[in-house]
């Protein structure tokens, strides 16, 4: 997906600076203070599924 440029979150305004692997780096548009957010948190990324019977009990030997 696309990255956006401009992100609105907790009422303050980001423009984007920077990307890495899992993290993407903006900066405050009034303060200059810089902030990561995940690619999660942005909606770039969906949560997988957790696997949900491999308890250490029922794992065949």
């Amino acid at each position: 997906m696309k990255i956006p440029k401009i992100v609105r979150k907790n009422g303050r305004k980001y423009e984007y600076v920077k990307s890495y692997t899992n993290y993407i780096l903006y900066e405050d548009a009034e303060t200059g203070i810089r902030t990561c957010f995940n690619k999660q948190e942005l909606g770039l990324v969906k949560e997988k599924e957790k696997p949900w019977n491999l308890s250490p009990e029922k794992v065949k030997r």
